[in-house]
C-alpha cells in the first residue's frame, strides 16, 4: 500500500486532516539506475582521489597518533556533510567511501600504538564505530558502522564467540528491534540499518565461531571444557533466544497458552529447538527467518533462507563427524519436522477447509481402472528393470574372474559421498598409444572398446593388445586362452576408464589406502568389469567398495 492510499485511509478515519506532507509525498527525481550510475561514480572518484592522497601521507602509518587525528577528522567532515540530509547520490557515495577511510585510519593507528596482541584497540575500535552509528545519519553508513562494530567487539572477547553468547546477545538485540523499535516511521530510519546489521552479524558469529575462532583456539591447547562443547552451548544459548521470540509472537497475536493453537505454537517451538541444536546455527537461521516472516519482510526471509541451507550442509561437511551419523541424524530430523507440519495442517487447517467445503464441494479426481492398470503396469515394469540390473551386477560379483590392474591413485574430497580415490590406471597409457589415430575421440566424444590383458601367476593384468569386439581375438596371439582376460574400457573427457574412475571408503581411512597400488575387478563373459576392493603392492587387501 502507498503512503498516499495510507494517508487517505486515516484522513477518511479522522486521525488527520489535510493534504499528504511534501517531505514525504515528493516523487523520486530520477530512475533507479541513473541513481545507481551516480553512486558508483562517486565510489570511483572517491577510490582515485585517495589514491592520490595516500601517496603523500604513506610516511604517517608508522606513527598512530597521526593517523588516528586524522581518522576522526575525516570522520567530522563526513558527520557535518550527512547532517544535512544531503540529496545528491554522487556525494553521498564519496563521502560514505572518505568517512570509511577515517575509519581504518583510526583502527590502523589504534594498532599501531596497542600492538596485534594486546586487544584494547579492538575494544576501543568497537566503541568508536559504536560512536558513528549514532551520530552519522546515513543508512548504509550506520549499517556498516553496527556490522564493524560487532566484529570489533566479539574479536576483543574471543570467550564471547566460544560460548554463544555473544551470538546470543545479539539475537537478542536484533529479535527487540524487529519488534519494538521498527515498526514507527520515525524511529525506522534509526533503528532499521542497525537491525539488518545485527541479523547479518548474527549469521557471521555463528560461522566464525566454528570456523575460525574456536578452531584456533582448540588448536592452542587453551580451550578446555568450554572449546570442547562450543558447538552444544552455541547452539543452547541462541536456541533460548529462539523460544524467546516465540514467546514474543504468542504474546503480541493475544493467543492463550491453553488453546489449541497456543499448544500447537509450543509443540512447534520444541520441534525447531530439537531440529536446531544438534547442527550450530540452524538456530539463528531459524530466527532470522521466523522474524521475516513475522515482520512480512523479503530480505530477512532471504537470509534465513540461504543461510539455513548453508548450515545444514555446511554440518553435512563436516570430517570430524561420520557420513553415517550425519546422514541418519538429518533423516531423524526431517522425519521430525515433517510429522510435526502434518500435526499442525490437521490440526489447524483441517477445521478450516471443512468449513470452506460446505459453500463449494469441489470436483474429486479420480482414476479410470486403464489409468489405474497402466500406472502399476510401469511401477512393476521399473521394479523388475531394476532388480534385474541389480541381479546381473551380483552374479558377475559371484561368478566373474578375478583380475588385478595397477593403479595411481589421487585421494581428493568427494564433497557429496565421504572419502575417495580418483583412479588412474597404468595400463591407460598403453591402451591410447594402440588405439588408431581415427579412433581417438575429441572432448566432447565417447569411445567405448576392448582390451585383452595377459594375467601372470598374481592374476595380475598387463596389457597384451586391443580387440574390436567381444568374440574378437588378438591377430598375434601368442599365449594360451587361461592367461588371457578381455576387459571393457571407456574413454571418457580424453580418459580412459574401467568399470569406475573412483573408490569409495569412509571418512577417516585416508591414510589407510594411500597403500593402495592394485584395484581387483571381477569380470563378466563379455567382459563388463567391476570394482571390488584394494590391495597394497604385496596384494594384501586393504578394503572393499562400499559404493557394490
Amino acid at each position: 500500500m502507498s503512503e498516499l492510499n495510507v494517508w487517505n485511509e486515516l484522513k477518511t478515519a479522522g486521525v488527520v486532516s489535510g493534504e499528504l506532507p511534501q517531505s514525504t509525498a515528493k516523487a523520486a527525481t530520477h530512475l533507479w539506475y541513473v541513481r545507481v550510475l551516480q553512486g558508483f561514480a562517486g565510489w570511483v572518484a572517491a577510490v582515485f582521489l585517495l589514491g592520490f592522497l595516500g601517496f603523500g601521507v604513506i610516511g604517517l602509518f608508522e606513527h598512530g597518533t597521526a593517523l588516528i587525528t586524522m581518522g576522526v577528522i575525516i570522520n567530522l567532515s563526513s558527520y557535518v556533510y550527512f547532517k544535512a540530509k544531503p540529496e545528491s547520490d554522487f556525494f553521498n557515495q564519496l563521502v560514505l567511501v572518505f568517512s570509511l577511510t577515517g575509519q581504518f585510519l583510526v583502527a590502523f593507528g589504534l594498532l599501531e600504538l596497542y600492538g596485534f596482541s594486546n586487544r584494547q584497540w579492538l575494544l576501543l575500535v568497537g566503541l568508536y564505530q559504536l560512536l558513528l552509528m549514532g551520530f552519522i545519519n546515513h543508512y548504509l553508513h550506520r549499517f556498516l558502522s553496527t556490522w564493524f562494530a560487532v566484529i570489533a567487539l566479539f574479536w576483543g572477547f574471543e570467550l564471547l564467540i566460544y560460548t554463544g553468547l555473544g551470538s546470543a546477545l545479539v539475537a537478542a538485540l536484533f529479535v527487540w528491534l524487529w519488534l519494538d523499535k521498527t515498526g514507527w516511521r520515525v524511529a525506522q530510519e534509526f533503528y532499521e540499518p542497525i537491525a539488518y546489521a545485527l541479523g547479518f552479524s548474527l549469521l557471521q558469529l555463528n560461522v566464525q565461531s566454528q570456523l575460525w575462532l574456536n578452531g584456533y583456539w582448540l588448536q592452542s591447547n587453551q580451550a578446555g571444557w568450554v572449546g570442547q562443547n562450543a558447538a552444544g552451548l552455541t547452539a543452547l544459548v541462541n536456541s533460548l533466544v529462539l523460544l524467546y521470540f516465540v514467546y514474543r509472537m504468542i504474546e503480541e497475536q493475544r493467543i492463550s497458552w491453553s488453546s489449541t493453537a497456543g499448544r500447537l505454537a509450543i509443540l512447534a517451538a520444541v520441534i525447531m529447538l530439537f531440529s536446531a541444536l544438534p547442527v550450530i546455527g540452524v538456530s539463528s537461521a531459524l530466527l532470522v527467518l521466523l522474524v521475516g516472516f513475522a515482520r512480512q519482510n523479503k530480505l530477512l526471509q532471504a537470509m534465513g533462507c540461504v543461510a539455513l541451507l548453508g548450515f545444514v550442509s555446511w554440518y553435512y561437511y563436516l570430517l570430524n563427524i561420520t557420513l553415517l551419523h550425519k546422514s541418519l541424524l538429518l533423516i531423524v530430523i526431517g522425519a521430525v519436522l515433517l510429522l510435526g507440519a502434518l500435526v499442525l495442517k490437521y490440526t489447524l487447517l483441517a477445521p478450516k477447509a471443512e468449513a470452506a467445503s460446505d459453500a463449494r464441494v469441489p470436483e474429486k479426481f479420480t482414476l479410470t481402472h486403464w489409468q489405474k492398470a497402466a500406472a502399476g503396469l510401469t511401477l512393476v515394469l521399473a521394479l523388475v528393470g531394476i532388480n534385474h540390473a541389480i541381479w546381473q551386477k551380483e552374479q558377475v560379483l559371484l561368478d566373474g574372474q578375478s583380475v588385478f590392474l595397477e593403479l595411481a591413485p589421487v585421494d581428493p574430497r568427494s564433497i557429496m559421498q565421504g572419502d575417495y580415490m580418483r583412479l588412474r590406471f597404468a595400463m591407460a597409457q598403453s591402451i591410447r598409444a594402440n588405439i588408431p589415430v581415427s579412433s581417438l575421440p575429441g572432448e566432447q566424444v565417447t569411445h567405448d572398446g576392448y582390451v585383452m590383458v595377459k594375467l601372470d601367476e598374481r592374476r595380475v593384468g598387463h596389457f597384451y593388445a586391443l580387440v574390436n569386439g567381444i568374440n574378437n581375438t588378438p591377430n598375434n596371439e601368442q599365449a594360451s586362452a587361461e592367461t588371457l582376460l578381455k576387459l571393457q574400457y571407456r574413454v571418457r573427457n580424453n580418459r580412459v576408464q574401467f568399470a569406475t574412475n573412483a573408490f569409495f571408503f569412509q571418512e577417516g581411512d585416508a591414510q589407510l589406502f594411500n597403500a593402495a597400488r592394485y584395484g581387483e575387478f571381477k569380470v563378466a563373459e563379455n567382459g563388463e568389469l567391476l570394482l571390488v576392493a584394494m590391495y597394497d603392492k604385496d596384494l594384501i587387501l586393504l578394503g572393499q567398495n562400499r559404493m557394490n
